[in-house]
């Protein structure tokens, strides 16, 4: 009888611990996800926020073709660095920038330009988490590996000693017009055919190559001659359109952007 009580008193002892256990698990658990709803929505917050006019630096992850991309397309670009909100990080460096296709029209016999509107409207961060965010482009610039492939195009001539700018090899990146590469040095064309306030271009340039990537006080188009930045506006969102006068707009993977927070 003894033992059968000992036996008995062992087991109620073993299930009680049993249950502490399972009910510290699930207090555990429910913290840990009530931190990180408390996270996600701080972060929606301080998205919300975001006073308009903000910048974002990025770049563009894969090439876009006014002949071959159409209207609903997913565009993306990943942030190259933090935007922060009241000191706080909200989208971290590596984030994806979504959006999409607004307009693409090619040119033709009939269309003297070419067109190509872009939209962004969320962003997601490393962890999964969306976030709804409108950003317009500010300004746009070639790929940091065409703006060394010119650099390095630029040669020095064995006879004279002086340098000059080779224009039989393709830059290889930032910008297409007609199907050749566009070359820095010259003239941004900043004149926008598309309804909306056009954004003027700042060229930021030494002696006629482009002096660097672009920082957040860049507008317009730089370093990709025959392009003009422009925004449309519409009842429901606004747009950022690309336009190229007589050839046809291309943007290469690692186009550099600068990104402005709509309000």
């Amino acid at each position: 009888m003894k033992r059968i009580l000992v036996s008995l008193f062992a087991g109620i002892t073993l299930a009680g611990v049993c249950v502490a256990q399972s009910a510290q698990s699930e207090a555990s658990g429910s913290a840990s996800q009530a931190t990180k709803v408390a996270d996600k929505n701080a972060q929606a917050a301080s998205t919300s926020q975001l006073q308009a006019g903000s910048t974002v630096q990025a770049e563009l992850a894969k090439p876009l073709d006014a002949r071959k991309n159409k209207v609903g397309d997913e565009v993306i670009a990943k942030t190259t660095h933090d935007l922060k909100s009241q000191g706080r990080v909200v989208i971290p460096k590596g984030s994806k920038l979504v959006g999409h296709v607004t307009e693409a029209k090619a040119q033709s016999k009939e269309q003297a330009t070419s067109e190509l509107g872009i939209a962004f409207d969320r962003a997601i961060l490393k962890g999964g988490e969306e976030l709804p965010l409108a950003l317009g482009i500010q300004a746009i610039g070639r790929s940091q590996s065409a703006a060394t492939a010119v650099e390095d195009d630029t040669i020095a001539s064995p006879s004279s000693g002086t340098t000059r700018p080779s224009s039989a090899r393709p830059s290889g990146g930032g910008g297409t017009l007609g199907g050749v590469r566009s070359t820095a040095g010259g003239v941004v064309d900043t004149a926008g055919s598309t309804a909306g306030a056009a954004v003027n271009s700042t060229a930021d340039t030494a002696g006629g190559a482009v002096s660097g990537p672009l920082s957040a006080t860049s507008h317009g188009v730089v370093g990709m001659p025959g392009l003009s930045l422009a925004t449309q506006t519409s009842t429901s969102a606004s747009a950022s359109v690309i336009t190229a006068q007589g050839g046809n707009v291309h943007l290469d993977s690692g186009t550099e952007m600068i990104l402005r927070v709509n309000q």
